[in-house]
C-alpha cells in the first residue's frame, strides 16, 4: 500500500466519500464482523480512511481538520464553568431555608407595594431580597471552587494518558485527546486504548476491560476472532498496532467512574444533628400548640387567644399555621449543612496545594485512607530508584568489555550482540524507522550498544526481518525475538532477561574471539562470581542468549541449548531524599517494605543504600519470593512484621504481602511504577505511583500520582491527608457547638414568650413585613458556613502531625475531647444567653429590642472566639495567628460586618444600636470562653471515644 503524497493531502482535502461513517461509528460497539467483510476487511477500511499501515496519516492541519469535521474529535470537555455555576445557584436556591425566606420576602414586598406604594413599599423588601441573593451567590461560588478542584480529578484536563501514534512515517508520543480517526496507534503493556478501533497486527495482545457491573475481565484480541478494541481498555500483555475508527461522542462510553469521596462521610453526622433539630422543633410546636389550646397565648392587641368561644375556626387555623413558623425555622437552621461544604473546601484547598507541589490526587476519598496508613510497600525500579539507568559493566563470556575494545570482538559475536540488543525490544514497529525503545532498561542497553558497540540501527533493521516477538513478562522475567537474516535466510532466536533465569538455560558461551565454549563447573563458578560482584554493587544483571534454529525447531528445541552472549550490569541512582523521607515516615508511625524482582544480593545492596535495611540487618528481615510464597498462612502472618525485603518477587508476591498486612489490621499503601504492580496497587487501601510517563494502567490504578518524581513528596501526602481529617474535626467541633446553642436558645425563647415570635406570621406578611429576621438568619448562615470554614480549614497542616501515630481507620469523628469541649462551650454560652433572655432587661436596663440585639451580638462574638480558640490552641501563640492573613482577614471581616449590622443597618437587620458598655459586655462574655477552653484542653481525654455511631462513612459503607 503506497503512502499518500503530502501535496495531495494538503491541497485536496480528504472527503472519505467511500466510507459509511455511521457504520464505522457503530463498528466496534456492535462488533460487526459482517460490516468489516463488506467493506473489504481491515485493509479496505484502512484504504477508505486514506491512511497507511507503515506511514499513518499525513497529519497536516488540513488533514486533521477534515478528519475531525467528518468523524469528530477525541476531546473530552467537561462541564462549562458558567453552566456549572448556574446549576449550583439553582441548587442553593432549593435549600428550604432560602425558599422560605424568598417566599416570605417576596410576599411582604408585594403586600408592601400594594399598601404603601411602589417607592415606599419596595425599599426594605428589595434590600432583603438582595441580601438573600448575595448569600446564594457566595454559597454557589464556594461550592463551585471546591467542585472544580474535587470532582473527577482523573479527567483529561489534569491527567492526559499518552500513546504512540504513527504520522507521516514517524512514531510520535501524544495525548489520547489528539488522536483522530484513521490514526495508526502502537499499543504496549500498560497503555490505555485511546479510542475505539481495529487490531491490525501484533503479538499475544491481552487487554483489561471493565464490564457494566464494574468487574474487570481479560480479553484476548487478534485479527481474526476478535479484532475489536474499545476505548478505555488497558493493555496488560503483548503489543499491537491498531486503526482508530471512532473518537469522541462516537466511541463506546467507558466513562471513568468517580468513587465516593470523604464528602459523603459527613452525611451520617449531618443526618443525626438534623434529626435532633427536628425533634426540638417538634417539641417546640407541641408546647406552643398546648399553650394555644389552653389559652396561654395573646395576640398583638394583648387579647388571650384560644380555640373555642368566639374564636372562629378559620382564625384558629390561621393561628395554628402561624405557630408552625418558629418550629419550622428551628428545624431548618439546626441541620449543619455547612459541614458538607467545609469538607469540600478542605479537600479542594489541600489537593490544590498538593498539585502545586507536584502531586495529583485522583481520588479524594484516598485522603481519608492515607491518613490511616501504617505500612507502605514499594517496588524498587522506578520507585526507590529513578527510571534512568546506566550500563557501567558488560561481560562478554568471562571478559569485561571495558578491557576489550569492541573493534577487537569477533565480527560474528558483535553482529549477534547487535541483533539481541537492537531487535529484542518492544517498540513501535516500522520499516522506515528503528528508534530507541521506551522501556528504561532496554533504552539504557540500547543506547550503550550504539555508543560502545557501534550498533547501526538502520542497517540492522534492513539486514533482518522480525518474525515474532515474545514481550517481556514479569513472571518469567525474560523476552524473546525470532528473526530471519535476510542475507542467507537463516533463523535465529534471541532471548534476554534476568541473568539468574537466562544463564541456567545456556549450555555454552561465546568468548571475544567468536569461539563457542562449554559452560562447565569452573565456568559456572566464575559466572556466579561475576554476577555476585555486580549484584553486591547494586547492579541489575541482564543476560543475552542466542541460538541458530529453524521455524520447525523453534517450538520444540530445549532452551538448555542456548549460547550465552553477554551480561550487562545496570545501575539506577536512588531517589533524592529517600533516606530522610523514610526516617520522617517512621517517626510518624509508618513502616516500609521493599518488594523487588531483583536477585537477593542486588536487592540487599540497594535496600541498605536506601535505608530500608541496616548494614547489620537480621536474617529474618530478608526473604526471597519463592520462600515467602511457600510459607503457610500462619507462618507468613507470624514472620510478617520482621520482613523488610522480598527479593526475586513476582507480581503475585506483592499482592500476597498486601493481603497479609491487611489481615493483620494494617492500613496499606503501595508505591509502584510498572505493570507488575497493578494488582497490588488495586489491592492496597491507597495506590501511589511516580511520574507522568510510563504505564498508563499503573497510573489508572493509582489514586495518587507524584508528578515531579521526588520522594519527599510522600511526607507531604501523609501530612496533608492527616491535616484534612484534623481540619474537619476542628470545624465540626465549632459547627456543632454553634448549632447546639442555637437550638436550645430558640426553644426556650419560643416557649417562654407569651407571644411567640412568629405567631402572627400571616398578619406580618399581609402588612408588608417579614416575620423572620432575614438579615440575622442569612448572616448566621454565612458565618457558620463559608467564613468559619475559610478560617478553620483553609490552612497548611502542622508539622506536629508527623510526630503522631496514624489515626485508626475506624476511629469515630467525634472524640471524647471534642464531645467535652462542645458540651462545655455550649453550656457556658446557653447559660449566659438565657440569662440575658430572662433577666437582661432588668440587669442592663434595656428594652426588648436591645435585649434581642444583645443576645445576637453575644452569640456571634462567642462563635468568633470559638474560631480563635481552635486556631489559638493549635498554634500556641497569638503572634502565629496574626501571621495568617486569611485567618486574620476572616476574623476582621466577621467583626466588621457584625458592627455594620448592629450600628448601621439596624433598620433592615431588625437590631438596635448598642452602647460602648454593652459592646464591652458582649466581648468580655465571648472572650471568657478562651480560659474555659484551656481548662478543658488541659484535662487528658479518655482513650475510649463516645458516640461511636458517628463514624466516617468508610465503616458504614463496608457494612452496606
Amino acid at each position: 500500500m503506497q503512502p499518500i503524497p503530502a501535496t495531495t493531502m494538503d491541497i485536496d482535502t480528504p472527503g472519505f466519500s467511500t466510507i459509511d461513517s455511521s457504520g464505522l461509528n457503530k463498528l466496534v460497539r456492535m462488533k460487526d464482523q459482517k460490516w468489516v467483510r463488506e467493506n473489504g476487511g481491515i485493509e479496505g477500511i484502512i484504504s477508505a480512511l486514506e491512511t497507511d499501515v507503515d506511514n499513518g496519516i499525513h497529519g497536516g492541519r488540513a488533514d486533521l481538520d477534515a478528519r475531525r469535521k467528518a468523524f469528530g474529535s477525541n476531546f473530552c470537555p467537561g462541564c462549562k464553568p458558567r453552566k456549572l455555576f448556574s446549576c449550583l445557584v439553582l441548587e442553593a436556591l432549593k435549600e428550604p431555608l432560602i425558599i422560605i425566606l424568598l417566599i416570605t420576602t417576596i410576599s411582604s414586598l408585594a403586600f408592601g407595594i400594594l399598601k404603601n406604594g411602589l417607592k415606599e413599599g419596595c425599599k426594605e423588601g428589595l434590600v432583603k431580597l438582595s441580601a438573600i441573593l448575595a448569600v446564594v451567590l457566595v454559597s454557589a461560588g464556594a461550592e463551585l471552587w471546591s467542585l472544580r478542584e474535587c470532582i473527577d480529578l482523573s479527567d483529561f484536563s489534569s491527567y492526559l494518558p499518552q500513546v504512540d501514534v504513527l504520522r507521516d512515517g514517524k512514531w510520535k508520543p501524544m495525548s489520547i485527546c489528539r488522536v483522530v480517526v484513521g490514526d495508526i496507534v502502537f499499543l504496549k503493556p500498560g497503555d490505555q486504548v485511546p479510542a475505539d478501533g481495529l487490531f491490525i497486527e501484533g503479538c499475544s495482545l491481552q487487554v483489561e476491560k471493565t464490564k457494566i457491573d464494574g468487574q474487570i475481565e481479560l480479553v484476548e484480541v487478534d485479527g481474526h476472532e476478535d479484532p475489536f478494541l474499545f476505548f478505555g481498555s488497558t493493555v496488560v500483555d503483548g503489543y499491537a498496532r491498531m486503526l482508530v475508527t471512532a473518537v469522541g461522542m462516537n466511541k463506546k462510553n467507558h466513562a471513568i467512574s468517580i468513587k465516593g469521596t470523604i464528602v459523603d462521610e459527613t452525611k451520617h453526622l449531618t443526618s443525626v444533628v438534623g434529626k435532633a433539630g427536628q425533634a426540638v422543633a417538634l417539641l417546640t410546636f407541641l408546647v406552643l400548640l398546648a399553650r394555644f389550646f389552653a389559652g396561654g397565648i395573646h395576640d398583638e392587641h394583648g387579647n388571650r387567644v384560644s380555640f373555642g368561644g368566639e374564636t372562629k375556626i378559620l382564625d384558629a387555623l390561621v393561628a395554628i399555621v402561624g405557630l408552625i413558623a418558629t418550629p419550622a425555622m428551628i428545624a431548618l437552621t439546626a441541620t449543619p449543612e455547612g459541614l458538607l461544604l467545609a469538607v469540600k473546601i478542605t479537600l479542594a484547598y489541600s489537593m490544590r496545594r498538593l498539585r502545586r507541589a507536584g502531586v495529583l490526587v485522583r481520588e479524594p476519598s484516598l485522603c481519608h485512607s492515607v491518613a490511616s496508613v501504617t505500612t507502605i510497600c514499594m517496588n524498587m525500579t522506578g520507585t526507590a530508584t529513578y527510571d534512568s539507568k546506566d550500563v557501567p559493566k558488560f561481560w562478554l563470556g568471562l571478559n569485561s568489555i571495558e578491557e576489550v575494545p569492541h573493534n577487537l570482538i569477533a565480527t560474528n559475536v558483535l553482529e549477534l550482540l547487535h541483533q539481541g540488543i537492537g531487535l529484542n525490544t518492544t517498540q513501535p514497529p516500522s520499516r522506515l524507522l528503528c528508534g530507541s525503545p521506551q522501556n528504561s532498561t532496554e533504552k539504557a542497553i540500547f543506547e550503550w550498544a550504539v555508543k560502545h558497540l557501534g550498533m547501526d540501527v538502520e542497517t540492522l533493521k534492513g539486514n533482518c526481518t522480525i518474525l515474532e516477538i515474545e514481550p517481556f513478562n514479569s513472571k518469567n522475567r525474560q523476552s524473546g525475538v525470532l528473526i530471519s537474516k535476510n542475507a542467507d535466510n537463516t533463523i535465529h532466536v534471541h532471548r534476554k532477561g534476568a541473568a539468574e533465569d537466562i544463564i541456567p538455560t545456556c549450555s555454552h558461551y561465546y568468548d571475544t574471539t567468536g569461539i563457542v565454549r562449554v559452560i562447565n563447573k569452573n565456568t559456572k563458578v566464575l559466572l556466579d562470581q561475576i554476577l555476585e560482584g555486580m549484584a553486591e554493587n547494586g547492579m541489575r544483571c541482564i543476560a543475552f542468549a542466542h541460538r541458530k534454529t529453524s521455524i520447525r525447531d523453534y517450538f520444540t528445541f530445549s532452551r538448555q541449548q542456548l549460547i550465552l552472549l553477554g551480561i550487562a550490569g545496570l545501575t539506577s541512582p536512588r531517589r533524592a531524599g529517600l533516606r530522610s523521607t523514610l526516617k520522617d515516615c517512621r517517626r510518624a508511625g509508618v513502616n516500609f517494605k521493599l518488594i523487588t524482582g531483583d536477585n537477593i544480593l542486588t536487592a540487599k545492596a540497594i535496600a541498605v543504600q536506601c535505608g530500608i535495611l541496616e548494614p547489620n540487618h537480621k536474617p529474618e528481615e530478608v526473604v526471597e519470593g519463592e520462600e515467602f510464597r511457600n510459607f503457610t498462612a500462619e507462618e507468613r502472618l507470624e514472620k510478617l512484621n520482621n520482613i523488610r525485603l522480598i527479593a526475586r518477587a513476582i507480581p503475585s508476591d506483592k499482592v500476597l504481602m498486601v493481603e497479609c498486612l491487611k489481615q493483620k489490621g494494617q492500613v496499606v499503601a503501595f508505591l509502584g511504577r510498572g505493570t507488575g504492580d497493578v494488582q497490588a496497587l488495586r489491592e492496597a487501601e491507597a495506590g501511589l505511583c511516580f511520574g507522568t510517563q510510563g504505564a498508563e494502567i499503573t497510573k489508572a490504578s493509582s489514586g495518587v500520582i507524584m508528578l515531579n518524581k521526588e520522594f519527599p513528596l510522600l511526607v507531604d501526602i501523609l501530612k496533608w491527608s492527616r491535616g484534612i481529617y484534623e481540619s474537619i474535626q476542628v470545624y465540626t467541633q465549632f459547627l456543632l457547638t454553634a448549632t447546639f446553642v442555637s437550638m436550645v436558645l430558640d426553644f426556650f425563647m419560643a416557649v417562654s414568650a407569651s407571644d411567640p415570635p412568629n405567631f402572627d406570621a400571616m398578619v406580618s406578611v399581609s402588612a408588608g413585613k417579614v416575620p423572620y429576621p432575614v438579615f440575622q438568619l442569612l448572616w448566621i448562615k454565612l458565618l457558620l458556613g463559608i467564613l468559619a470554614a475559610a478560617a478553620l480549614v483553609v490552612k497548611k497542616p502542622s508539622e506536629e502531625l508527623m510526630h503522631q501515630p496514624p489515626r485508626k481507620q475506624n476511629e469515630p469523628l467525634m472524640t471524647t475531647l471534642m464531645i467535652r469541649t462542645i458540651l462545655t462551650q455550649a453550656l457556658y454560652q446557653i447559660a449566659i444567653l438565657l440569662t440575658i433572655q430572662f433577666k437582661g432587661q432588668s440587669l442592663f436596663n434595656i428594652n426588648g429590642k436591645e435585649k434581642d440585639t444583645l443576645i445576637l451580638n453575644t452569640y456571634i462574638l462567642c462563635q468568633v472566639f470559638t474560631i480563635i480558640n481552635a486556631r489559638l490552641f493549635e498554634m500556641n501563640t497569638l503572634e502565629e495567628i496574626m501571621k495568617k492573613k486569611l485567618f486574620s482577614g476572616v476574623i476582621g471581616l466577621t467583626i466588621g460586618l457584625q458592627v455594620l449590622m448592629v450600628e448601621v443597618l439596624k433598620r433592615f437587620a431588625g437590631t438596635a444600636q448598642l452602647s460602648w458598655g454593652q459592646w464591652g459586655t458582649c466581648i468580655s462574655i465571648a472572650a471568657a470562653s478562651s480560659p474555659i477552653g484551656w481548662l478543658v484542653k488541659s484535662i487528658s481525654a479518655s482513650e475510649k471515644p463516645y458516640f461511636s455511631n458517628l463514624t466516617w462513612l468508610q465503616s458504614k459503607t463496608k457494612t452496606d
